[in-house]
């Protein structure tokens, strides 16, 4: 039991970052969770089989190694963001073409993402994720327009 006081140290170390970097994300992102989720459940009966770009396996740019973290973290509000928008693109570019697109492998906004992926912190993401949906959901989107 005598070890358990010296780890107390490495474990302010290792989990205080962690708990700065939720505390930043929610500062710097005034969205609302659960509106968040409500528009998701809305998009997802149909583009549900929609994935990310990104792959969190070895993330490197800085932008995505937020959203990765945000994904496995204690709160996951920007890769949730980041789950609305991809849905939100693809309901949109559906409602422009007026055709049906393979969920599978749906055309991307390369424009959006060199914008989203140049982000370096948690204030700039939220920014593009709810400029992104704003543009392709309108008055649907729960974000302020």
């Amino acid at each position: 039991m005598t070890a358990l006081p010296r780890l107390a140290p490495l474990a302010a170390a290792l989990i205080g970052p962690l708990l700065a970097a939720a505390a930043a994300q929610a500062a710097a992102c005034s969205a609302d969770p659960a509106a968040v989720e409500a528009a998701i459940a809305r998009l997802e009966p149909r583009y549900g089989a929609v994935l990310s770009d990104i792959s969190c396996d070895a993330p490197t740019l800085p932008a995505q190694v937020l959203m990765c973290d945000a994904a496995l973290g204690p709160d996951p509000l920007l890769w949730r963001m980041g789950r609305l928008d991809d849905l939100a693109w693809v309901y949109a570019v559906e409602n422009a073409t007026g055709q049906q697109i393979d969920l599978a492998a749906p055309p991307r906004d390369g424009d959006f993402i060199a914008r989203r992926d140049a982000c370096g912190d948690a204030a700039c993401l939220c920014a593009q994720l709810i400029g992104h949906t704003n543009d392709s959901l309108g008055g649907e989107s729960p974000y302020p327009q």
